[in-house]
């Protein structure tokens, strides 16, 4: 039971970090506030689009829009509207994640950013947001036009439903799911819609989608993207395919991590990156917000931490020794637990722990020869590769 409790640690650092954002940050240094408030009297005109534009128009596509004018409106609604309507409806304080710290960041910032001359005439459109438990599958985008003839348009990272967080791990072991199918719709539809150049890009899964999309879209829209923008999302499937596509794109994908990142390292496809100083410790540092700023950018070091680094060849060196097939049994038998405790939102994991723990073990205990055959494999190559991992450290020093 040791080693699956391992096991099913290790997992949850990596895919649910964003779990644990509701602890707050001191946030001693500068951050996207800080930059916001800096430079926010300064125009897109004047100075374009930046990487820390790119983090903000991404966070905000975590907000519940619905029921606004920003809802399938071709002409859109400029984002200092957009606020006001926001902020003046009974609906926003009906919102299921406004109690958590990144959410409460999150509409922090569109209600200082639609205040300043940058962003308060942005227009933006096209939001959806999809939620099927029975698919596991949650998709939610929108679409920001900085001009006639700019726009960026964000995929959300995933939201606190159990249906959102199985989607994401079938990302790793999946050719392509409904979730990413949506987004490649999605970015087709807007981009034909939308004159001029395009970026995009996301937070954690919304990442992932931004790069799927760009990467199957055909070539007379893919000629148009100037940046792709990703924050820490976790990688793809081994699919060749797939990761031949990525590399025809890796110039425009522009991707940060934070100094430990858990998830950004999780089946990496991409071969540059800049790493980013947080105020936040471990999985904590997932939260953009907590992030460094220096000026226009983010303040960045040489090298991801030592439990970073550990993480990722531990945890990679193991998935790569995982068919898709095992590694589609570990995710049922984690969420298979979930739902037989009557889990659907990560609300419920904080409070009823102890029903999950116990629906998880008795799933262990009473599980096919198969799915304990594979947990116990690897359980084995966890270890393995942890050691390894150490020496490798070791060496290091």
């Amino acid at each position: 039971m040791n080693a699956r409790k391992l096991l099913v640690s290790l997992f949850l650092l990596s895919f649910f970090a964003p779990l644990f954002l509701f602890a707050k940050s001191s946030s001693p240094s500068p951050n996207l506030f800080d930059y916001v408030k800096e430079y926010g009297e300064t125009s897109f005109e004047e100075e374009g689009i930046n990487e820390l534009d790119s983090a903000i128009f991404s966070m905000l596509s975590y907000i519940n829009f619905e029921g606004t004018a920003a809802e399938g409106n071709s002409e859109g609604v400029s984002l200092k509207e957009l606020s006001a309507r926001f902020f003046s409806s009974e609906f926003r304080y009906g919102l299921r994640n406004e109690n958590w710290d990144i959410w409460q960041s999150c509409m922090r910032m569109l209600e200082i950013a639609s205040s300043c001359r940058r962003y308060e005439g942005v227009k933006v459109k096209g939001y959806v947001s999809l939620l099927d438990e029975v698919a596991s599958t949650q998709f939610s985008a929108i679409v920001f036009s900085l001009s006639p003839n700019l726009h960026f348009i964000a995929f959300r990272g995933t939201d606190t439903s159990i249906a959102g967080w199985r989607d994401n791990f079938l990302m790793t072991c999946e050719d392509q799911t409904t979730t990413q199918m949506l987004a490649l719709e999605y970015f087709e539809k807007w981009a034909a819609r939308l004159p001029g150049a395009i970026h995009t890009g996301g937070h954690s899964k919304g990442a992932n989608l931004a790069i799927y999309a760009v990467a199957q879209a055909g070539p007379e829209i893919q000629r148009r993207i100037e940046g792709i923008w990703n924050f820490e999302g976790p990688g793809f499937s081994r699919n060749p395919d797939m990761l031949a596509r990525i590399e025809a794109i890796d110039g425009r994908i522009k991707t940060f991590i934070p100094e430990t990142s858990l998830v950004g390292v999780v089946m990496r496809s991409f071969t540059s990156y800049t790493v980013v100083q947080s105020d936040n410790k471990l999985f904590l540092q997932h939260d953009i917000f907590s992030w460094h700023v220096d000026g226009k950018t983010f303040e960045s070091v040489e090298e991801t931490s030592r439990t970073s680094r550990m993480f990722d060849s531990t945890m990679n060196a193991t998935i790569s020794n995982l068919s898709d097939a095992q590694f589609r049994i570990i995710i049922n038998a984690l969420f298979d637990a979930m739902e037989e405790s009557g889990i659907h939102n990560v609300q419920d994991i904080a409070d009823n722990t102890g029903r999950f723990t116990a629906s998880l073990a008795e799933s262990c205990f009473f599980s096919g020869k198969e799915t304990r055959r594979t947990l116990l494999y690897v359980s084995k190559c966890l270890a393995k590769n942890f050691n390894q991992a150490r020496k490798e450290e070791k060496k290091r020093k």
